[in-house]
């Protein structure tokens, strides 16, 4: 007798959780409020965000280190580098 693997994709779109958001402000917010959660943020992706790419650039800096020094991002990280973009050091 055989069996046969029976595998189920999930039809729900993912989207990132900078996606709903305008500035990073609004990001923080969301993240500290518990409303967004992600350990494992798509860096390349947030790298390419407009929220990204308006913050100021000491901001980004402390986001970027603090991505290269553990390979991923995650999201309580945007938020002590914005809070302190000293954080990364």
């Amino acid at each position: 007798m055989f069996g046969a693997l029976v595998v189920a994709a999930n039809d729900q779109a993912y989207a990132d959780i900078w996606d709903d958001d305008d500035t990073m402000e609004e990001l923080v917010k969301d993240i500290d409020n518990g409303k967004d959660n992600d350990d494992d943020m798509n860096w390349n992706e947030f790298k390419d965000s407009k929220i990204f790419k308006q913050e100021d650039i000491e901001t980004q800096g402390c986001i970027e280190n603090r991505q290269d020094l553990s390979n991923n991002l995650a999201d309580y990280e945007v938020l002590r580098c914005f809070e302190d973009s000293d954080y990364a050091y």
